[in-house]
């Protein structure tokens, strides 16, 4: 159960994450240099495995229910931390 609420707190994460990401381009006024809908097709991705995973944990499967949630953790912890690799060996890299 712990590993499954770990993944699920990293993809709840990811959602808050892009979600603050987009509210910051609404609130601004500004034109995101990517189109609107890639946010919602993220969020509504990462939220869809996010509820059949709930429904996996209800009807007491619970191996399935953690591999749903890490199949969308793993690749972003990934990026993350390839984003943290170039902000430390490329601090001035534009």
């Amino acid at each position: 159960m712990k590993i499954y609420l770990t993944g699920l707190l990293i993809d709840c994460a990811v959602i808050l994450a892009v979600g603050c990401y987009y509210l910051y381009y609404v609130i601004r006024k500004k034109e995101p240099e990517e189109p609107r809908h890639y946010f919602w097709i993220v969020m509504a991705s990462i939220g869809a495995v996010i509820l059949v995973s709930l429904f996996f944990i209800y009807t007491g499967d619970l191996t399935t229910a953690s591999v749903m949630v890490w199949l969308m953790a793993v690749p972003l912890i990934v990026t993350v931390i390839f984003i943290l690799l170039l902000i430390i060996f490329r601090p001035n890299w534009r």
